[in-house]
């Protein structure tokens, strides 16, 4: 019974963790968390909604129309060898709105940040083709790396240290539960969550002002 449980738990933690709603964890941690909660409320419900959807659900009728086609097996993607399209979909999703936040005059930062997240997909995908890296575990990983550069850079408002620790306290959760539900091992989970990590970082630390 107890194991029943743990295994619903990780199975709600990976759903609610996927790689295609993060970006949209970002952007709110950008609108709401920073300097840009002073912006007019309907700017930023207008950004969050159509980085939503061009990030979350493009991917999302990528992997419906695939699956539909016997492209892919399965449209939850346990198969790396299915992946590499969801990837591509993704990484020009990414650029998409890194391109949109560019020209409505963002924050540098905060289009870097699709940049990097772009950047981390593509290196995912590559990897892919060889070795199941874990994607849950890259993007939280770049999440976190975001906010950790957030902070550093004083960004975020009063300087707050605990959304850094949240993020890192959800990171172990997401990469334990794809642990328990047998989707990666060890070795995939770190190797992703470092992989978001370092991209959002770098790209953040040389790109942006």
């Amino acid at each position: 019974m107890l194991d029943k449980i743990i295994i619903n738990i990780a199975k709600i933690i990976s759903a609610i963790t996927s790689p295609i709603i993060m970006p949209t964890y970002g952007m709110l941690i950008a609108l709401w968390g920073t300097y840009l909660v002073f912006a007019p409320a309907s700017t930023r419900i207008q950004v969050l909604l159509l980085s939503f959807a061009v990030t979350a659900m493009i991917p999302v009728i990528v992997i419906y129309m695939l699956s539909k086609f016997g492209i892919i097996k399965n449209a939850t993607l346990n198969d790396r060898h299915d992946r590499p399209y969801v990837y591509a979909a993704a990484t020009m999703a990414y650029l998409g709105i890194s391109i949109y936040l560019s020209t409505i005059n963002s924050p540098q930062w905060l289009s870097i940040f699709m940049i990097a997240a772009a950047i981390a997909a593509v290196v995912t995908m590559i990897i892919n083709f060889k070795w199941k890296i874990s994607g849950h575990a890259t993007s939280i990983g770049g999440l976190a790396a975001f906010t950790f550069f957030l902070y550093y850079k004083n960004i975020t408002l009063h300087n707050n240290s605990l959304l850094f620790v949240i993020i890192m306290l959800v990171a172990g959760a997401v990469m334990t539960s794809r642990l328990i539900l047998n989707h990666h091992n060890l070795g995939q989970v770190v190797a992703g969550f470092f992989n978001g990590a370092f991209w959002v970082t770098a790209i953040e630390m040389i790109c942006a002002e």
